[in-house]
Protein backbone atom coordinates (compact mmCIF):
# COMPACT_ATOMS: atom_id res chain seq x y z
CA UNK A 1 0.00 0.00 0.00
CA UNK A 2 2.76 2.39 0.93
CA UNK A 3 4.45 1.96 -2.50
CA UNK A 4 1.13 2.54 -4.48
CA UNK A 5 0.89 5.83 -2.12
CA UNK A 6 4.30 6.91 -3.16
CA UNK A 7 3.35 6.93 -7.08
CA UNK A 8 2.74 10.54 -8.56
CA UNK A 9 -0.20 9.46 -10.31
CA UNK A 10 -2.35 7.84 -7.42
CA UNK A 11 -1.50 11.66 -5.37
CA UNK A 12 -2.51 13.32 -8.89
CA UNK A 13 -6.04 11.58 -8.78
CA UNK A 14 -6.51 11.39 -4.86
CA UNK A 15 -5.54 15.03 -4.68
CA UNK A 16 -7.87 15.98 -7.16
CA UNK A 17 -10.61 13.75 -6.64
CA UNK A 18 -10.44 14.44 -2.65
CA UNK A 19 -10.81 18.29 -3.67
CA UNK A 20 -13.85 17.87 -5.97
CA UNK A 21 -15.56 15.50 -3.51
CA UNK A 22 -15.32 18.05 -1.01
CA UNK A 23 -16.42 21.32 -3.27
CA UNK A 24 -19.67 18.82 -3.98
CA UNK A 25 -20.04 18.18 -0.22
CA UNK A 26 -19.99 21.79 0.33
CA UNK A 27 -22.47 22.25 -2.54
CA UNK A 28 -24.90 19.35 -1.51
CA UNK A 29 -24.90 21.20 2.00
CA UNK A 30 -25.89 24.25 0.93
CA UNK A 31 -28.17 23.07 -1.24
CA UNK A 32 -30.07 20.93 1.00
CA UNK A 33 -29.90 23.37 3.74
CA UNK A 34 -31.59 25.33 1.69
CA UNK A 35 -34.38 22.79 0.56
CA UNK A 36 -34.88 22.26 4.85
CA UNK A 37 -35.06 25.92 5.13
CA UNK A 38 -38.01 25.80 2.06
CA UNK A 39 -40.02 22.97 3.54
CA UNK A 40 -39.77 24.64 7.04
CA UNK A 41 -40.88 28.32 5.85
CA UNK A 42 -44.06 25.88 4.00
CA UNK A 43 -44.70 24.18 7.61
CA UNK A 44 -44.44 27.45 9.23
CA UNK A 45 -46.63 28.76 7.06
CA UNK A 46 -49.09 25.76 7.23
CA UNK A 47 -49.24 25.96 10.95
CA UNK A 48 -49.49 29.48 11.15
CA UNK A 49 -52.75 29.57 8.60
CA UNK A 50 -54.31 26.59 10.92
CA UNK A 51 -53.72 28.63 13.64
CA UNK A 52 -55.16 31.85 12.27
CA UNK A 53 -58.26 30.10 11.24
CA UNK A 54 -58.96 28.11 14.40
CA UNK A 55 -58.27 30.57 16.56
CA UNK A 56 -60.08 33.10 14.71
CA UNK A 57 -63.19 31.29 15.23
CA UNK A 58 -62.47 29.83 18.68
CA UNK A 59 -60.29 32.33 20.37
CA UNK A 60 -60.92 30.91 23.72
CA UNK A 61 -58.11 27.44 23.37
CA UNK A 62 -55.29 29.92 21.92
CA UNK A 63 -53.43 28.98 25.43
CA UNK A 64 -54.64 24.51 24.42
CA UNK A 65 -53.54 24.42 20.84
CA UNK A 66 -50.42 27.02 20.59
CA UNK A 67 -49.08 23.98 22.92
CA UNK A 68 -48.96 21.40 20.25
CA UNK A 69 -47.85 23.27 17.65
CA UNK A 70 -44.90 24.70 19.78
CA UNK A 71 -44.37 21.40 22.49
CA UNK A 72 -45.52 18.82 20.31
CA UNK A 73 -48.63 16.59 20.64
CA UNK A 74 -48.84 13.36 22.51
CA UNK A 75 -48.98 9.82 20.66
CA UNK A 76 -52.65 9.39 21.90
CA UNK A 77 -53.69 12.60 20.39
CA UNK A 78 -51.21 12.00 16.69
CA UNK A 79 -52.92 9.04 16.38
CA UNK A 80 -56.53 10.08 16.87
CA UNK A 81 -55.55 13.25 14.60
CA UNK A 82 -54.38 10.63 11.71
CA UNK A 83 -57.45 8.83 11.98
CA UNK A 84 -59.40 11.65 11.28
CA UNK A 85 -57.01 13.10 8.55
CA UNK A 86 -57.45 9.64 6.56
CA UNK A 87 -60.83 10.16 6.30
CA UNK A 88 -60.21 13.12 3.67
CA UNK A 89 -57.36 11.11 2.26
CA UNK A 90 -54.39 12.70 4.53
CA UNK A 91 -52.28 9.50 4.66
CA UNK A 92 -48.66 8.87 6.02
CA UNK A 93 -48.23 6.57 2.10
CA UNK A 94 -49.54 9.33 0.43
CA UNK A 95 -47.30 10.88 -2.46
CA UNK A 96 -45.26 13.62 -2.44
CA UNK A 97 -47.03 15.75 -4.96
CA UNK A 98 -49.74 15.25 -2.48
CA UNK A 99 -48.25 17.02 0.37
CA UNK A 100 -48.36 20.11 0.79
CA UNK A 101 -45.73 21.05 2.61
CA UNK A 102 -43.68 19.67 0.08
CA UNK A 103 -45.64 20.13 -3.60
CA UNK A 104 -43.25 21.73 -6.05
CA UNK A 105 -40.23 21.26 -4.39
CA UNK A 106 -38.94 17.89 -5.67
CA UNK A 107 -35.95 17.07 -3.23
CA UNK A 108 -34.94 13.62 -4.07
CA UNK A 109 -35.25 14.56 -8.20
CA UNK A 110 -33.02 17.92 -7.40
CA UNK A 111 -30.64 15.94 -5.54
CA UNK A 112 -30.37 13.12 -7.85
CA UNK A 113 -29.85 15.60 -10.59
CA UNK A 114 -27.26 17.36 -8.87
CA UNK A 115 -25.30 14.26 -7.91
CA UNK A 116 -25.22 13.08 -11.59
CA UNK A 117 -24.36 17.02 -12.51
CA UNK A 118 -20.88 16.05 -10.07
CA UNK A 119 -20.05 12.61 -11.78
CA UNK A 120 -19.49 14.50 -15.36
CA UNK A 121 -16.80 16.48 -13.70
CA UNK A 122 -15.67 13.44 -12.08
CA UNK A 123 -15.26 11.34 -15.10
CA UNK A 124 -13.68 14.29 -17.00
CA UNK A 125 -10.78 14.66 -13.92
CA UNK A 126 -10.50 10.89 -14.40
CA UNK A 127 -10.32 10.87 -17.98
CA UNK A 128 -7.59 13.34 -17.79
CA UNK A 129 -5.36 11.91 -15.21
CA UNK A 130 -5.55 8.51 -17.04
CA UNK A 131 -4.47 10.43 -20.22
CA UNK A 132 -1.45 11.38 -18.57
CA UNK A 133 -0.80 7.95 -17.69
CA UNK A 134 -1.52 6.24 -21.05
CA UNK A 135 0.89 9.19 -22.34
CA UNK A 136 3.38 7.32 -20.16
CA UNK A 137 2.76 3.60 -21.05
CA UNK A 138 2.95 4.80 -24.77
CA UNK A 139 6.23 6.60 -24.00
CA UNK A 140 7.79 3.52 -22.65
CA UNK A 141 5.75 1.85 -26.06
CA UNK A 142 8.02 3.89 -28.41
CA UNK A 143 10.86 3.35 -26.17
CA UNK A 144 10.65 -0.75 -26.84
CA UNK A 145 9.91 -0.01 -29.94
CA UNK A 146 13.50 2.33 -30.51
CA UNK A 147 15.44 -0.39 -28.65
CA UNK A 148 14.16 -3.02 -30.88
CA UNK A 149 15.08 -1.28 -33.67
CA UNK A 150 18.78 -0.70 -31.83
CA UNK A 151 18.42 3.01 -31.26
CA UNK A 152 19.43 4.13 -27.46
CA UNK A 153 20.32 7.43 -27.57
CA UNK A 154 16.67 8.30 -26.43
CA UNK A 155 16.01 6.70 -22.89
CA UNK A 156 13.31 7.19 -20.73
CA UNK A 157 13.18 9.61 -17.56
CA UNK A 158 14.90 7.94 -14.65
CA UNK A 159 14.75 11.03 -12.08
CA UNK A 160 10.48 10.75 -11.26
CA UNK A 161 9.21 9.35 -8.36
CA UNK A 162 7.17 6.46 -7.98
CA UNK A 163 6.99 3.22 -10.22
CA UNK A 164 7.03 4.43 -13.52
CA UNK A 165 10.67 6.32 -11.95
CA UNK A 166 12.06 2.58 -11.43
CA UNK A 167 10.29 1.22 -14.57
CA UNK A 168 12.57 4.14 -16.08
CA UNK A 169 15.47 3.40 -14.70
CA UNK A 170 15.13 -0.35 -14.71
CA UNK A 171 14.36 -0.22 -18.79
CA UNK A 172 17.22 2.10 -19.04
CA UNK A 173 19.33 0.00 -17.52
CA UNK A 174 18.29 -3.34 -19.72
CA UNK A 175 18.45 -1.16 -22.96
CA UNK A 176 22.73 -0.27 -22.15
CA UNK A 177 22.77 -4.11 -20.98
CA UNK A 178 21.89 -4.56 -24.43
CA UNK A 179 23.49 -2.39 -26.42
CA UNK A 180 26.68 -3.39 -24.78
CA UNK A 181 26.04 -7.22 -25.61
CA UNK A 182 25.48 -5.60 -29.46
CA UNK A 183 28.13 -3.83 -29.42
CA UNK A 184 30.85 -6.54 -27.69
CA UNK A 185 29.08 -9.27 -30.57
CA UNK A 186 30.08 -6.28 -33.40
CA UNK A 187 33.60 -6.40 -31.81
CA UNK A 188 33.75 -9.84 -31.47
CA UNK A 189 32.48 -10.27 -34.94
CA UNK A 190 35.57 -8.00 -36.63
CA UNK A 191 37.73 -9.49 -33.81
CA UNK A 192 36.91 -13.00 -35.58
CA UNK A 193 37.30 -11.36 -39.24
CA UNK A 194 40.58 -9.57 -38.53
CA UNK A 195 41.91 -12.96 -37.34
CA UNK A 196 41.22 -14.79 -39.89
CA UNK A 197 42.62 -12.62 -42.08
CA UNK A 198 45.60 -12.26 -40.52
CA UNK A 199 45.97 -15.60 -40.27
CA UNK A 200 45.46 -16.02 -43.85
CA UNK A 201 47.97 -13.10 -44.23
CA UNK A 202 50.89 -14.60 -41.78
CA UNK A 203 50.73 -18.14 -43.55
CA UNK A 204 50.43 -17.26 -46.67
CA UNK A 205 54.42 -16.46 -46.87
CA UNK A 206 55.93 -19.94 -45.30
CA UNK A 207 53.08 -21.93 -46.98
CA UNK A 208 54.75 -20.31 -50.50
CA UNK A 209 57.97 -21.09 -49.67
CA UNK A 210 57.07 -25.14 -48.64
CA UNK A 211 55.38 -25.59 -51.90
CA UNK A 212 58.39 -24.07 -53.97
CA UNK A 213 60.73 -26.72 -52.14
CA UNK A 214 58.28 -29.18 -52.32
CA UNK A 215 58.00 -28.92 -56.24
CA UNK A 216 61.67 -28.54 -56.65
CA UNK A 217 62.06 -31.61 -55.28
CA UNK A 218 59.68 -33.75 -56.77
CA UNK A 219 60.55 -32.11 -60.56
CA UNK A 220 64.11 -32.75 -60.19
CA UNK A 221 64.68 -36.16 -59.42
CA UNK A 222 68.85 -35.94 -60.26
CA UNK A 223 69.15 -33.28 -57.21
CA UNK A 224 72.35 -33.14 -55.39
CA UNK A 225 71.90 -34.72 -51.80
CA UNK A 226 73.29 -31.57 -49.88
CA UNK A 227 70.75 -29.29 -52.05
CA UNK A 228 67.86 -32.00 -51.21
CA UNK A 229 68.86 -31.44 -47.13
CA UNK A 230 69.12 -27.61 -47.96
CA UNK A 231 65.31 -27.97 -48.87
CA UNK A 232 64.30 -29.94 -46.13
CA UNK A 233 65.79 -27.75 -43.61
CA UNK A 234 64.51 -25.21 -44.84
CA UNK A 235 60.99 -26.54 -45.08
CA UNK A 236 61.94 -27.94 -41.55
CA UNK A 237 62.20 -24.10 -40.35
CA UNK A 238 58.97 -22.76 -42.24
CA UNK A 239 57.12 -25.19 -40.80
CA UNK A 240 58.33 -24.66 -37.09
CA UNK A 241 57.09 -20.91 -37.78
CA UNK A 242 54.22 -22.11 -38.92
CA UNK A 243 53.83 -23.92 -35.92
CA UNK A 244 54.71 -21.33 -33.81
CA UNK A 245 52.83 -18.90 -35.56
CA UNK A 246 49.52 -20.76 -35.23
CA UNK A 247 50.22 -21.47 -31.17
CA UNK A 248 50.79 -17.74 -30.41
CA UNK A 249 47.58 -16.86 -32.82
CA UNK A 250 45.40 -19.22 -30.64
CA UNK A 251 46.61 -18.07 -27.48
CA UNK A 252 45.87 -14.27 -28.95
CA UNK A 253 43.01 -15.32 -29.86
CA UNK A 254 41.63 -17.31 -26.48
CA UNK A 255 43.02 -14.15 -24.22
CA UNK A 256 41.34 -11.31 -26.50
CA UNK A 257 37.78 -13.58 -26.53
CA UNK A 258 38.03 -14.02 -22.51
CA UNK A 259 38.12 -17.55 -23.77
CA UNK A 260 40.65 -18.50 -20.59
CA UNK A 261 40.20 -19.18 -16.78
CA UNK A 262 43.25 -17.42 -15.03
CA UNK A 263 43.20 -19.28 -11.82
CA UNK A 264 44.79 -16.96 -8.83
CA UNK A 265 47.56 -18.73 -6.67
CA UNK A 266 50.13 -17.16 -4.81
CA UNK A 267 53.65 -16.88 -6.65
CA UNK A 268 56.87 -15.65 -5.47
CA UNK A 269 57.72 -13.23 -7.82
CA UNK A 270 61.75 -13.73 -7.72
CA UNK A 271 61.35 -17.58 -8.29
CA UNK A 272 58.63 -16.93 -11.41
CA UNK A 273 61.51 -14.93 -13.07
CA UNK A 274 64.43 -16.99 -12.29
CA UNK A 275 62.52 -20.12 -13.89
CA UNK A 276 61.26 -17.81 -17.27
CA UNK A 277 65.18 -17.17 -17.15
CA UNK A 278 66.52 -20.71 -17.43
CA UNK A 279 63.84 -21.26 -19.33
CA UNK A 280 66.06 -18.74 -22.09
CA UNK A 281 68.89 -19.81 -20.83
CA UNK A 282 70.21 -21.09 -24.22
CA UNK A 283 69.81 -17.96 -25.74
CA UNK A 284 71.86 -16.05 -23.83
CA UNK A 285 74.54 -18.63 -23.79
CA UNK A 286 74.81 -18.39 -27.57
CA UNK A 287 75.00 -14.77 -27.41
CA UNK A 288 77.52 -14.97 -24.30
CA UNK A 289 74.56 -12.20 -23.08
CA UNK A 290 74.68 -12.18 -18.50
CA UNK A 291 71.04 -11.31 -17.17
CA UNK A 292 70.83 -9.83 -13.50
CA UNK A 293 68.06 -10.28 -11.23
CA UNK A 294 68.26 -7.96 -7.87
CA UNK A 295 65.71 -7.99 -5.31
CA UNK A 296 62.25 -9.23 -4.70
CA UNK A 297 62.95 -12.40 -2.49
CA UNK A 298 59.51 -10.79 -0.02
CA UNK A 299 57.21 -10.23 -3.71
CA UNK A 300 54.07 -12.12 -3.39
CA UNK A 301 51.53 -11.98 -5.86
CA UNK A 302 48.21 -13.47 -6.94
CA UNK A 303 47.83 -14.74 -10.39
CA UNK A 304 48.19 -17.50 -13.15
CA UNK A 305 51.83 -19.08 -12.55
CA UNK A 306 51.30 -20.56 -16.23
CA UNK A 307 50.13 -17.63 -18.02
CA UNK A 308 52.38 -15.26 -16.21
CA UNK A 309 55.98 -16.92 -16.98
CA UNK A 310 55.09 -16.92 -20.51
CA UNK A 311 54.04 -13.39 -20.26
CA UNK A 312 57.94 -12.63 -18.76
CA UNK A 313 58.99 -15.29 -21.08
CA UNK A 314 58.67 -12.89 -23.98
CA UNK A 315 59.39 -10.34 -22.51
CA UNK A 316 62.67 -11.23 -21.60
CA UNK A 317 63.46 -13.15 -25.45
CA UNK A 318 62.38 -9.81 -26.65
CA UNK A 319 65.09 -8.30 -24.55
CA UNK A 320 67.84 -11.10 -25.51
CA UNK A 321 67.06 -10.80 -29.49
CA UNK A 322 67.45 -7.04 -29.18
CA UNK A 323 70.76 -6.80 -26.77
CA UNK A 324 74.02 -7.26 -28.79
CA UNK A 325 76.15 -10.20 -28.21
CA UNK A 326 78.03 -9.84 -24.68
CA UNK A 327 75.20 -7.63 -23.58
CA UNK A 328 73.59 -7.37 -20.07
CA UNK A 329 70.02 -7.36 -18.88
CA UNK A 330 68.98 -6.16 -15.48
CA UNK A 331 65.74 -7.51 -13.98
CA UNK A 332 64.95 -5.58 -10.84
CA UNK A 333 61.85 -6.71 -8.83
CA UNK A 334 60.51 -3.44 -6.63
CA UNK A 335 58.63 -2.78 -3.80
CA UNK A 336 56.40 0.65 -3.45
CA UNK A 337 53.73 1.61 -0.36
CA UNK A 338 51.15 0.56 -3.51
CA UNK A 339 53.03 -1.62 -6.23
CA UNK A 340 55.05 -4.92 -6.57
CA UNK A 341 56.97 -3.68 -9.71
CA UNK A 342 59.26 -5.52 -12.30
CA UNK A 343 61.63 -3.87 -14.48
CA UNK A 344 63.00 -5.47 -17.41
CA UNK A 345 65.76 -3.39 -18.70
CA UNK A 346 68.20 -3.81 -21.97
CA UNK A 347 71.36 -1.63 -23.80
CA UNK A 348 70.00 -2.95 -26.88
CA UNK A 349 69.21 -0.62 -30.20
CA UNK A 350 66.02 0.61 -28.53
CA UNK A 351 62.90 1.83 -30.24
CA UNK A 352 61.97 4.46 -32.12
CA UNK A 353 59.59 6.99 -31.13
CA UNK A 354 57.80 6.32 -33.92
CA UNK A 355 57.17 2.83 -33.10
CA UNK A 356 57.33 2.99 -29.10
CA UNK A 357 53.10 3.93 -29.23
CA UNK A 358 52.43 0.79 -31.31
CA UNK A 359 54.87 -1.83 -29.94
CA UNK A 360 51.90 -3.17 -28.28
CA UNK A 361 49.37 -3.90 -31.65
CA UNK A 362 49.15 -7.15 -32.32
CA UNK A 363 50.88 -7.50 -35.91
CA UNK A 364 52.80 -4.29 -35.68
CA UNK A 365 56.19 -4.70 -36.59
CA UNK A 366 58.69 -1.99 -36.29
CA UNK A 367 61.40 -0.22 -38.19
CA UNK A 368 64.32 -2.86 -35.87
CA UNK A 369 67.05 -4.02 -37.90
CA UNK A 370 67.65 -6.94 -34.64
CA UNK A 371 64.62 -9.11 -35.46
CA UNK A 372 63.30 -8.75 -39.21
CA UNK A 373 61.62 -11.42 -39.15
CA UNK A 374 59.36 -10.45 -36.03
CA UNK A 375 55.35 -10.59 -36.69
CA UNK A 376 54.40 -8.47 -33.97
CA UNK A 377 52.74 -11.30 -31.67
CA UNK A 378 54.42 -12.02 -28.54
CA UNK A 379 54.14 -8.22 -26.91
CA UNK A 380 50.82 -7.60 -27.64
CA UNK A 381 49.63 -11.38 -26.32
CA UNK A 382 51.93 -10.32 -22.90
CA UNK A 383 49.97 -7.29 -22.87
CA UNK A 384 46.54 -9.31 -22.84
CA UNK A 385 48.06 -12.07 -20.30
CA UNK A 386 49.51 -8.80 -18.00
CA UNK A 387 45.94 -6.63 -18.33
CA UNK A 388 43.46 -10.07 -17.79
CA UNK A 389 45.58 -10.53 -14.10
CA UNK A 390 45.17 -7.27 -13.05
CA UNK A 391 48.79 -5.52 -13.91
CA UNK A 392 50.07 -2.86 -15.87
CA UNK A 393 52.86 -2.63 -18.22
CA UNK A 394 54.40 0.28 -19.66
CA UNK A 395 57.42 0.87 -21.55
CA UNK A 396 60.34 3.38 -22.20
CA UNK A 397 62.88 3.50 -24.64
CA UNK A 398 65.84 5.57 -26.11
CA UNK A 399 66.89 5.60 -29.54
CA UNK A 400 70.66 3.66 -28.80
CA UNK A 401 70.28 3.47 -25.17
CA UNK A 402 68.35 0.61 -24.38
CA UNK A 403 64.13 0.02 -23.44
CA UNK A 404 62.93 -0.59 -20.18
CA UNK A 405 59.40 -2.47 -19.63
CA UNK A 406 57.62 -1.91 -16.31
CA UNK A 407 55.08 -4.37 -15.31
CA UNK A 408 53.18 -3.58 -11.50
CA UNK A 409 50.61 -5.48 -9.68
CA UNK A 410 48.76 -3.34 -7.19
CA UNK A 411 49.34 -4.81 -3.40
CA UNK A 412 46.31 -6.97 -2.82
CA UNK A 413 44.72 -6.22 -5.72
CA UNK A 414 43.44 -10.07 -6.76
Amino acid sequence: MIEVIRNPEWKSIAVKALALQLLLSLFMFFFINSQVGSINQTIVDQNAALIGYVLKKQPQVENEIIHYITQGAEESEITEGKRILEQYGYKEDMSVEDQPALSGIALPMNTAALVLLFVIPFMLLLLWEYRKLFDKIKTVAVAAEQVVERQFDKPLPENEEGDFGSLGRSFNAMAGRLNNSLEQLKQEKTFLHNLLSDISHQLKTPLASLIVFNENLLNDPKMKEEMKVTFLERSRQQLERMEWLIVSLLKLARVEAGAILFHDEVIRMRELIENAVQSLRLLSVQKMQKIYIRGGDEILVQADEEWLTEAFINLIKNALEHTPKEGEIHIVLEVTPLFYTVIIRDHGEGISPEDLPHIFKRFYRGRSTAKPQSIGIGLSLTKLIIEEQGGIITVASKRGEGTEFRISFLKGSR
